[in-house]
């Protein structure tokens, strides 16, 4: 058996060229070799990442891109073993988009409501937008980063672009090269799919053919070189990562980093805490010694002149050694004559009621 031809001109998903499609037409491929023709505007990502799943599986698919293709069917020519792309064509791609259908009268809960689950919308199509860049990483080579800032930008690349870019591995010259953005239909359709207009018509008009592409090329790598992974050394250890991936608004972190920093802070919030704990420990301690040492050389001035703890101590030492003894006041001694009485009225004690013996 041959190498089967498929084409794949319209929308991928459930009512276009599904992943039930793709699967039916490999399985009667068997293990042969499939050439695919792709011009499509997108669709479903569920189903492209499906259909570039089955390419990959299968093994010997050829994609070769025709006029526009943006958003999933791009994705699908990533599991492709060759992807060649008509000089005359187009490639596009952009973040993850979902419909938002949110109006009418709300009131603040509502509102909050709705914010709500627009915050878990925005995070989840964080985290599809994250992992087909790093699909598109992964096929061209470039850093993740730049394949943010490209996905943002949503801008139209032609041909040598989509090649420099390292997302097709050949370009086709056709027989017959035609100005797409002259064919109203194309225009129209892009329209309604609310795709930007490519803008270098002027690269089909150069009457040196290729020039404008290739001052495009040139200035975009220009460009594109000066985005870089930004080195921040003490995040990526915490993070265990080599590097953070960046566009030029700033630093990525997905959920499970943030939630790691969130945890970090924490801990160090406990240290600081503890370090002023005991920082003031200390200076109480500080406070107390001052309050005794200047107790001490109060007592005479030779403690007050010593310079160290030690020499306090045997200064006194000295001055108690120097002083005769003195007796306590209010201790009964030997000379001390023994009182005729201890001052206790037993009389009167006894002849209450209480000391008298029982009488019952």
């Amino acid at each position: 058996m041959g190498t089967l031809q498929l084409d794949i001109d319209g929308f991928i998903g459930a009512w276009g060229y599904s992943k039930s499609y793709i699967k039916n037409f490999l399985a009667a491929a068997g293990k042969g070799p499939v050439s695919v023709r792709v011009s499509s505007l997108g669709g479903d990502v569920d189903h492209a990442l499906a259909i570039h799943d089955q390419f990959r599986e299968h093994g010997q698919v050829t994609i070769q891109l025709t006029g526009f293709n943006a958003s999933a069917a791009t994705l699908i020519t990533l599991g492709a073993q060759k992807v060649i792309i008509n000089s005359n064509s187009f490639y596009l791609i952009h973040k993850a988009l979902a419909w938002v259908n949110e109006w009418g009268n709300m009131n603040p809960d509502d509102i909050d409501t709705v914010i709500a689950e627009l915050e878990k919308q925005k995070l989840f199509l964080e985290k599809v937008t994250l992992q087909l860049a790093k699909m598109y990483s992964g096929k061209s080579g470039k850093p993740v980063a730049e394949i943010l800032g490209l996905m943002k930008e949503e801008t139209w690349l032609n041909a040598e672009e989509a090649f420099s870019w390292g997302f097709v591995d050949e370009i086709n010259e056709p027989s017959l090269r035609e100005n797409l953005l002259k064919n109203e239909k194309m225009i129209t359709m892009l329209n309604c799919a609310e795709l930007p207009i490519p803008c270098s018509i002027e690269s089909f008009e150069d009457p040196v053919p290729g020039i404008i592409e290739k001052v495009t090329t040139t200035l975009k790598k220009t460009i594109n070189s000066l985005f870089h992974m930004k080195q921040y050394t003490a995040l990526n250890t915490l993070l265990a990562v080599p590097s953070l991936e960046s566009t030029e608004e700033g630093i990525y972190l997905n959920e499970t980093q943030a939630a790691v920093i969130n945890t970090a802070l924490e801990a160090n919030q406990q240290i600081v805490t503890e370090r002023d704990n005991a920082i003031g420990a200390r200076d109480q301690a500080v406070t107390d010694r001052s309050s005794a040492l200047a107790a001490l050389d109060a007592i005479d001035p030779s403690i007050a002149t010593a310079t160290t703890i030690e020499a306090k101590i045997e200064a006194i030492r000295l001055h108690m050694a120097s002083k005769p003894a003195v007796a306590p006041s209010g201790v009964q001694t030997k000379q001390d004559p023994v009182p005729s009485s201890d001052g206790v009225d037993w009389a009167t004690l006894n002849a209450l009621p209480h000391m008298q013996e029982d009488k019952y």
